[in-house]
C-alpha cells in the first residue's frame, strides 16, 4: 500500500509539473548605427526556465567599430573594436520572442591613423559604459531563424584621448539603432 501511495504521489507531482524550456544559444550577425557604428557577432545564451516565468538571457556582442571625426578643417574615420556584455529580459512569459529590454557593460577602443590635409593624424579614443540600455522586438521567422530590431542609447565614460585625439569632439550621450539576424541552436 505504501508503494501504491508513493507511486500515486509521484504521478500527481509529474502531472502538475511545469514544462521546463531547454537551454539554447542564438548566434546573430549584428549591425548597430551609433557612435561608433558597429558590425559584429552577437551571442545570446538562454538559461532554462519554467514556461510561466519571464525569460532572460546573457548577451555577448563583439564587433568591429568605426567612428567618424568631422571637424571644421578635416574629416577622418577611426577603426577598432567594441565589446558588450549584458542581460536581456523578455516581457512575455514563457517565450523568447516579442518585446524585451536589455542593458550592457560596454567597452570600445577606436584608433585613428590617417593623413589629413598633408599632416599625420593619429591617436586613440576609448570609453566604458555601464548605462547602455535598449528596447527591441525579437521576431521568430522560422523555428531557428530570427530578426531582432532595437533602439536605445549609450552614456559613455570616456578615457582621456591619446596623441591627436581630443575627447571634446565626441558626444558622451549617443542614440543607437540596430538589427540582428540570428540562428538558434
Amino acid at each position: 500500500m505504501k508503494k501504491f501511495i508513493y507511486l500515486l504521489g509521484l504521478v500527481s507531482v509529474g502531472a502538475f509539473a511545469q514544462e521546463k524550456q531547454k537551454d539554447v544559444v542564438t548566434v546573430s550577425a549584428s549591425y548597430n548605427f551609433s557612435q561608433p557604428t558597429q558590425y559584429g557577432v552577437s551571442i545570446e545564451f538562454n538559461k532554462g526556465a519554467k514556461a510561466d516565468q519571464r525569460l532572460s538571457s546573457w548577451i555577448l556582442n563583439v564587433g568591429y567599430g568605426q567612428l567618424e571625426l568631422d571637424e571644421k578643417n578635416f574629416k577622418t574615420t577611426g577603426e577598432g573594436f567594441v565589446a558588450e556584455l549584458g542581460t536581456r529580459n523578455y516581457f512575455k512569459k514563457g517565450i523568447r520572442e516579442g518585446f524585451y529590454a536589455e542593458n550592457f557593460l560596454a567597452h570600445g577602443e577606436i584608433k585613428f591613423d590617417d593623413m589629413v590635409n598633408g599632416e599625420k593624424f593619429e591617436g586613440k579614443y576609448s570609453y566604458w559604459s555601464i548605462f547602455n540600455p535598449n528596447v527591441g522586438y525579437k521576431i521568430q521567422l522560422t523555428k531557428s531563424l530570427s530578426i531582432d530590431p532595437s533602439v536605445g542609447f549609450n552614456w559613455k565614460w570616456e578615457v582621456k584621448g591619446k596623441d591627436d585625439v581630443d575627447n571634446r569632439d565626441f558626444d558622451n550621450f549617443v542614440f543607437k539603432a540596430g538589427v540582428k539576424l540570428g540562428y538558434t541552436f
